[in-house]
């Protein structure tokens, strides 16, 4: 070796990984997720199912997660309206009169007034 000449690398000359995996999207990742939390399985056997990385799908789901380790959703909310069925029998109530040890006695407008005499003399 010439003193003068630039020093050589000694040992095997590394190349950077080249990924054969192509970047993932995020419209991806958030789909994986969504999946995820669908399956009920757990990230490791999900993972095994669908080749997932485990590891990556372990920090896109923690990604996905607020601060309080909610799962924050980017999509608008999704009302629904949900009808009640009518009670079957409606009554408009004349009296009510409810008793210290929690019985309660309701009358309808269409009690005659001698049952109503009756009830009372009773409670």
């Amino acid at each position: 070796m010439n003193e003068n000449s630039e020093s050589e690398s000694v040992g095997p000359t590394t190349t950077p990984a080249v990924s054969k995996r192509r970047a993932t999207t995020e419209e991806e990742k958030a789909g994986w997720v969504r999946r995820f939390g669908e399956s009920g399985l757990s990230l490791r056997k999900f993972s095994a199912q669908h080749s997932v990385p485990l590891m990556s799908l372990c920090r896109w789901v923690k990604q996905a997660k607020g601060p309080q380790g909610l799962v924050v959703s980017s999509a608008t909310p999704e009302f629904e309206e949900i009808k009640l069925a009518s009670p079957v029998v409606r009554c408009d109530w004349a009296a009510e009169l409810s008793l210290p040890n929690g019985t309660v006695l309701r009358l309808s407008k269409e009690v005659p007034a001698a049952m109503v005499d009756q009830l009372l003399r009773v409670c």
